[in-house]
């Protein structure tokens, strides 16, 4: 059985997906995606996980920023 992701957002290494019902956030630092059923609190799971994505000065620069 396969289920659709639909991208929601990206950022900083970072992805928002939507998995069916569920919602998904994936990064460079996270070894698995953390998953949600409600679309608000993978939002604020991925806003944190940029912010922290973003203060690692080692994956910003694998990622070509600062």
């Amino acid at each position: 059985m396969t289920t659709d992701a639909r991208i929601l957002h990206a950022r900083s290494g970072v992805v928002l997906e939507q998995r069916g019902e569920d919602y998904a956030v994936s990064s460079l630092r996270l070894s698995e995606p953390l998953t949600f059923p409600d679309a608000s609190q993978a939002q604020l799971a991925f806003e944190s996980e940029v912010t922290a994505s973003e203060q690692d000065p080692e994956l910003m620069s694998r990622l070509g920023g600062a």
